[in-house]
C-alpha cells in the first residue's frame, strides 16, 4: 500500500505530537534545580536535583564545613538515611530521587539543623 502525500503528512504531524506527549510525561513530575540549606553560617550545604536518563538524581554538596557540621539525604519514605549523614566536605554521590522516592538534603551543625525541600 503506497501512502499518499496527505497520508504521510498526517502521519508525521501524529508522531511528533506522541514524541512531544511522551516527553512531558516523562519530564513531567521531575523538578530540577538547586537549593541552599544551612544550620547557620558554618554548615551550609547545596541540595541538588538533577534528571538523569528521565528521573531524578539527588545530591548534598556542603559548601560550608567549619566543624561539627554533619550531611546527609534523609529517605522521608522509609524513615532512614540515603546517604550520610557524614561530615566530609565532598558532594555525596548522585542518589535516585524517581517515582515511589521522596528525598532530602539535610545540614546538621551545633546550631541545630535544616533540611531542603522533599522531592
Amino acid at each position: 500500500m503506497r501512502l499518499t502525500k496527505n497520508m504521510r503528512r498526517v502521519a508525521a504531524v501524529a508522531f511528533a505530537a506522541a514524541a512531544l506527549v511522551g516527553a512531558a510525561a516523562t519530564s513531567a513530575s521531575a523538578t530540577e534545580g538547586t537549593w541552599t540549606i544551612s544550620s547557620g553560617s558554618s554548615c551550609v550545604a547545596l541540595e541538588k536535583i538533577q534528571l538523569q536518563g528521565g528521573h531524578d538524581y539527588i545530591a548534598v554538596d556542603p559548601i560550608a564545613n567549619a566543624g561539627g557540621c554533619s550531611f546527609g539525604v534523609w529517605n522521608v519514605n522509609a524513615g532512614s538515611w540515603a546517604y550520610g549523614p557524614t561530615s566530609s566536605g565532598a558532594q555525596s554521590p548522585w542518589i535516585y530521587d524517581g517515582p515511589g522516592q521522596l528525598l532530602q538534603a539535610c545540614v546538621f551543625g551545633p546550631n541545630g539543623g535544616s533540611c531542603g525541600p522533599a522531592n
